[in-house]
């Protein structure tokens, strides 16, 4: 009997044509002795766009969008208005009640490049932890992101993972009450931190992760992966559709040329200007006066929440 692998995105129209490299690279690596179900979780995708995307099925790989809409509709009344329009970045969090069928998943942002069956990443056992995910390489590059992890969030450094690439277990998910608990510290405290999806779901499976190799997850650094090179991550601001020179940028293109978004993504490529550039900076300088601003939040995880159930999260 053929194991079928269940693996959610999401996605609007301005990462359609990441998206499509993406799932072109998982279609390229996989087997025949495997079925593969993915799941657009979507937010303003084009019909045409869509259609593009719907091309790449084939008889053992399925592709199905969902509207994220969908969701967040039985939950809107409980969460206060504002965030309605902002809950489609925590989607992921709403997968284990919207998608009953599944005892686990995987979970992938756009801006990754498969290099070997995901199927291998589905098989992984991570017993009955909530998820498998790698650490979150920047963390330990840069001592303002490692005194953030520890002393506004809460946690140790070295437990903080990257949740842009996770194995799920669905099934603990449920017993646990994931969503649950995501929904009544999202409504009860509404922290101040800079990446509300990664920081909610680290807190909430603090103690209950399976940590995998960065070779499942690899980011643009120069220190090499854990174990094999089985999956690159293109995140933060270092990617290959606008810096020649993004670490392992080579398999984006390799999988990039049998995309209909090539001449797209190859134009945009060769219009990135200095003047973009600087604006990336900017971005990133931003970044790190917002850590500053939240070092004298009162709103933080560790503040109000992360000292006082500490031993309920790891029990």
């Amino acid at each position: 009997m053929k194991t079928t692998v269940p693996i959610f995105f999401a996605c609007n129209d301005r990462y359609v044509p990441y998206l499509d490299v993406a799932v072109i690279s998982i279609i390229e690596n996989s087997s025949k002795d495997n079925n593969y179900e993915i799941t657009i979780l979507k937010s303003d995708v084009s019909e045409e766009n869509q259609k593009k995307l719907l091309k790449h099925a084939t008889d053992n790989v399925k592709i199905r969008f969902y509207d994220v809409k969908n969701i967040i509709e039985p939950f809107k009344n409980t969460l206060p208005d504002m965030f309605y329009y902002t809950l489609a970045a925590y989607y992921r969090l709403f997968i284990e009640s919207a998608f009953p069928e599944y005892d686990k998943a995987i979970y992938l942002d756009c801006d990754v490049i498969l290099l070997t069956d995901i199927a291998k990443l589905y098989n992984i056992d991570i017993g009955d932890n909530l998820v498998g995910a790698a650490f979150e390489q920047n963390t330990s590059r840069a001592p303002m992101f490692t005194n953030y992890v520890e002393e506004i969030i809460g946690i140790p450094w070295h437990t903080y993972f990257n949740s842009g690439v996770m194995l799920m277990n669905l099934k603990e998910f449920r017993k646990f009450g994931v969503q649950k608990r995501f929904l009544n510290m999202l409504t009860t405290y509404n922290f101040d931190c800079l990446a509300p999806d990664q920081e909610y779901i680290n807190v909430i499976c603090h103690g209950k992760v399976k940590y995998l190799p960065t070779g499942w997850n690899k980011h643009s650094f120069p220190e090499p992966p854990e174990g094999e090179l089985n999956l690159v991550h293109y995140a933060l601001a270092d990617k290959p559709w606008f810096n020649k020179d993004t670490l392992n940028g080579e398999y984006f293109w390799k999988y990039a040329k049998y995309s209909e978004f090539y001449d797209y993504l190859y134009q945009g490529f060769m219009n990135y200007t200095e003047e973009d550039k600087r604006k990336s900076q900017e971005m990133f300088a931003g970044l790190m006066q917002a850590i500053e601003n939240i070092k004298h939040s009162d709103r933080t995880f560790k503040k109000l929440w992360f000292d006082k159930h500490l031993d309920k999260v790891n029990g």
